[in-house]
């Protein structure tokens, strides 16, 4: 896996609205601690995952699937341990639901559970 850590003196919605959308294929990673300047998104083609917080960005570019599986595990893990996940959002993007469930991940782990029913 390539790490790459970089700061950017802005907020979360540059990530939301530009480099990390659903049209570039970014899923929302959703915890209780989203907030301007606070956020993770997903990428299921790509196998990336991006956090930012408070200017501080990592981006976790993954060698293969399994190490993306692995990868997302953990970060999920994480989250849910320490009470704030919510769920992985879809964004309401087909593309973004095809590449979800190439990877079959366990949707009643992942995903919010409004989202199930459609994936």
């Amino acid at each position: 896996m390539k790490t790459q850590k970089t700061f950017c003196n802005s907020d979360r919605y540059v990530f939301d609205f530009n480099y990390c959308n659903s049209k570039k294929g970014f899923a929302q990673l959703d915890t209780t601690e989203d907030a301007s300047y606070f956020g993770n998104w997903i990428n299921f083609k790509s196998l990336e995952l991006i956090s930012y917080c408070e200017g501080d960005i990592t981006i976790n570019k993954c060698d293969d699937k399994e190490e993306f599986k692995k990868e997302l595990l953990k970060t999920v893990t994480w989250y849910k341990n320490n009470n704030s996940y919510k769920g992985i959002d879809l964004m309401l993007n087909d593309e973004i639901k095809k590449d979800f469930n190439n990877l079959n991940l366990d949707k009643s782990f992942y995903l919010h559970n409004s989202d199930i029913k459609e994936v």
